[in-house]
């Protein structure tokens, strides 16, 4: 089957088109399909026009059109066409579009229009001969309440409209669809989305040392009596006030104990954070680098706000933290209850006193750090590899295409 990714965004900065796109279509291209990655790269020019093989997925970066001031719309509105016309002279057998807004929300409305007709009742029916199968993913909630609101995104009063209301269109106009969360489940199917259409894919890990050398790992961290912890986000749905009031009294404890601060904020973030006793801001880590970071700290803290957006998320970082067999404290917020289960600490969203003291007493429990950290990998090991979520992706293949049999 020849199955075309449409990607949102380039591969270099954020998160969906390197941690969600791309890994799913190698697992698929691993098991006989025929996968290519379509990119609007305006937000990595250095890629604009670049094409090349990642095992086993064929990446092409459109060639981007010039975004002069005043005619970014125009910009996009060309982008979006030139992913189509690409996308029509590769021939797919189905496409799957990553994001209902921006560019490949454009090539997911648009396809769906040129594959639909009226019938005499006025009843919108799919013409598969005019165009393949779409299946439209959503990884986050982008609406009111979530990053279209945002101040960080500077959008304006027209564009939060249209984004809202490509993803509103885009959750209820597809073949099939995946979500990467119960909330986004919930959400396309009030919006009108057939429930036997909508599956949920959450995100998933690669997982490339062995369990023993993490542990490993592990274990030399903690020989040196450091009482250390990691947070790695970019700051989308973590706030620096609330890191500060947590580590404040977590130090009132142990006043020794040293909080690393790894990824780069949106709006410069981490920053802030860099004269807060008792915290080492790393900022953007490369990603060769970042399992040296993670077996250095005995613990990762996750504190969500629990806002629309973090209820819709499903988030590749707080994978990332458990495949590398670290044990997480977390406020139990969206999908994090059901991504940790047992393997991890989960106190109620906003109490900054609990989180502390689940800070401090695993900080001061090493077997039970280690534990913890072991079930975390594991689970990692055997729900969330995308060897095995590509299943779910087959599984809304089989409800999108009109001869289901041939889908391997």
């Amino acid at each position: 089957m020849r199955i075309a990714f449409i990607a949102p965004f380039g591969l270099r900065a954020k998160g969906t088109t390197r941690a969600r796109a791309l890994p799913l279509a190698r697992a698929l291209a691993a098991r006989g399909h025929t996968t290519a990655l379509f990119i609007p790269p305006y937000d990595s020019p250095v890629d604009s026009g670049k094409r090349w093989a990642d095992d086993g997925v064929d990446v092409i970066n459109m060639v981007l059109p010039r975004f002069e001031a005043g005619s970014r719309a125009f910009g996009t509105l060309r982008l979006a066409w030139r992913i189509l016309s690409t996308l029509r002279r590769w021939e797919p057998d189905l496409v799957h579009i990553f994001k209902p807004k921006g560019p490949s929300g454009l090539v997911g409305t648009a396809m769906w229009l040129m594959g639909s007709r009226t019938n005499p009742a006025n009843q919108r029916v799919s013409v598969q001969g005019h165009r393949p199968p779409v299946v439209v993913d959503s990884d986050d909630w982008e609406g009111p309440g979530g990053w279209n609101d945002d101040p960080r995104a500077g959008y304006s009063g027209p564009q939060r409209c249209f984004f809202a209301w490509q993803e509103r269109y885009g959750l209820t106009h597809a073949d099939a669809w995946t979500v990467a969360s119960t909330c986004l489940r919930d959400r396309a199917i009030g919006f009108g989305a057939d429930p036997a259409r909508v599956l949920i894919l959450p995100n998933g890990a690669q997982v490339k040392a062995d369990l023993r050398s993490t542990i490993s790992g592990l274990s030399r961290s903690e020989d040196t009596h450091q009482p250390s912890a990691v947070l790695y986000t970019r700051f989308a749905g973590v706030r620096v006030q609330d890191v500060a009031a947590i580590w404040n009294r977590v130090r009132e404890v142990i006043p020794t104990a040293r909080l690393t601060v790894v990824g780069r904020g949106l709006a410069g973030e981490d920053e802030a954070l860099r004269h807060v006793p008792g915290m080492d801001v790393l900022g953007w880590v490369e990603p060769g680098e970042l399992p040296a970071r993670l077996a250095a700290a005995r613990l990762a803290v996750v504190p969500w706000t629990d806002s629309p957006s973090n209820r819709a998320r499903h988030s590749a970082k707080v994978l990332e933290l458990m495949a590398a067999g670290l044990p997480i404290v977390a406020y139990a917020v969206g999908e994090l209850p059901a991504t940790l289960g047992d393997a991890g600490v989960l106190v109620e969203p906003g109490d900054e006193a609990a989180i502390a003291r689940a800070i401090v007493a695993l900080l001061g429990d090493d077997e039970q750090a280690r534990r913890l950290g072991a079930l975390a990998r594991r689970r990692v090991l055997d729900a969330f590899t995308w060897d095995k979520l590509a299943e779910v992706a087959v599984a809304a293949y089989r409800v999108a295409v009109p001869y289901p049999n041939d889908i391997m």
